[in-house]
């Protein structure tokens, strides 16, 4: 059945429990419907692929099985099941027409998805910056103040937050008592749904500056303990002068690249709430709209792997490890003193990169404070 015929159907009733016939229908042209799955597809490879590298990294490499990572394996878990549930059932509620996509009783359970593991993402995000922040501010204390079981259980319950969010809209009773055909002819939501798009909407802008605050604290602790380290020599070389210049670049080139994806990503979201709420809209340019910001909204769970896994040395590490044992496996010839050459190999690079950044030897605060600086 063609959009136009369902939009026939749905014309009268509005706020009716009668629905169309049970049929199924695209919900765009042969055309667009293509367009929108060849910009998806390599958008979910990506997400997939790129977050399940960061895992398998965190799983073979030990060195990685630090404290500080858990946020970014967490994280990476998040950005995966948005690739593998999220995007799968958005484009699904995109680009049919069918009671099982329309009908406010289902429609809320196919997007659940979306809002469970992108906002889980977005205070995964924020809980990085501060976690960072802490380690730098507090270099010598954040070991015995970051455990494992406590780091643990803050991501536990940053989980259960994000799932109870997510529920809240299948609990919200309708008044009329009745299941309501959302698909165009009836596009608006309930007014308390309205509350919580406007709620997500309003606090994005409020995580962008309390994240762009915390790098710009972050920048300035890392720029004043590159100052403290050359001060206290009194003969600072030319090399020890150029790897200052190098990791105060490095420090504004990752805090550019991750404040700036998380506005790209995250604040359109805020204009499309506001727009099909209160803007007078057509159907074009809500449809529009909708797919901008949804689309920009799930790259950035195709970034966040490069932002936190590729600019961080030992994952570069580890994510070489992780091909050469699968391109072992593929072969197969893979047998233990492969897999021992493998992880040699790669802890023999991690002690070069290592050794290769300290020149002279500080004190214990500033080894603690190189280390977490590392990380950024």
């Amino acid at each position: 059945m063609s959009v136009e015929a369902y939009l026939n159907a749905t014309s009268n009733q509005s706020n009716s429990s009668t629905f169309p016939p049970d049929d199924f229908g695209w919900a765009f042209s042969l055309r667009i419907t293509i367009l929108y799955i060849l910009m998806y597809v390599p958008l979910w490879v990506c997400i997939v692929v790129g977050n399940l590298m960061v895992i398998l990294a965190f799983v073979y490499n030990k060195e990685l099985r630090r404290v500080q990572n858990y946020p970014l394996i967490s994280l990476a878990v998040t950005d995966l099941l948005t690739g593998i549930s999220a995007l799968p059932a958005l484009l699904l509620v995109r680009l049919t027409v069918s009671p099982l996509v329309c009908s406010a009783s289902t429609r809320f359970s196919l997007i659940m998805p979306s809002f469970t593991f992108c906002g889980s993402s977005i205070y995964h995000l924020l809980f990085i910056a501060i976690d960072r922040c802490v380690s730098l501010t507090y270099p010598l204390k954040y070991p015995s103040l970051v455990t494992p079981r406590r780091m643990i259980r803050v991501l536990s319950l940053l989980w259960i937050y994000n799932v109870w969010f997510a529920l809240i809209p299948l609990y919200i009773p309708n008044p009329a008592g009745e299941d309501r055909w959302l698909c165009y002819a009836n596009e608006n939501y309930d007014n308390e749904l309205d509350v919580i798009f406007i709620l997500i909407g309003s606090f994005l802008p409020i995580y962008f500056l309390f994240m762009m605050i915390l790098y710009a604290v972050m920048l300035y602790i890392a720029f004043k303990h590159i100052r403290t380290r050359r001060e206290m020599s009194y003969q600072a070389s030319p090399l020890r002068t150029r790897n200052g210049a190098r990791a105060r670049m490095r420090g504004i080139v990752t805090m550019a690249t991750v404040v700036g994806a998380f506005g790209i990503c995250w604040l359109p979201s805020t204009f499309k709430f506001f727009y099909q709420n209160y803007a007078p809209t057509t159907k074009e340019s809500l449809i529009t709209v909708q797919t901008i910001t949804e689309y920009l909204s799930f790259t950035n769970s195709m970034v966040n792997p490069l932002i936190y896994g590729y600019f961080n040395c030992q994952f570069r590490i580890g994510f070489k490890m992780v091909l050469e044992r699968w391109s072992c496996r593929i072969r197969g010839r893979c047998n233990r003193e492969d897999k021992e050459n493998v992880y040699s190999t790669g802890m023999t690079n991690l002690a070069l990169s290592v050794s290769a950044e300290s020149i002279n030897e500080p004190s214990s605060k500033e080894r603690v404070s190189s280390a977490n600086l590392r990380s950024l």
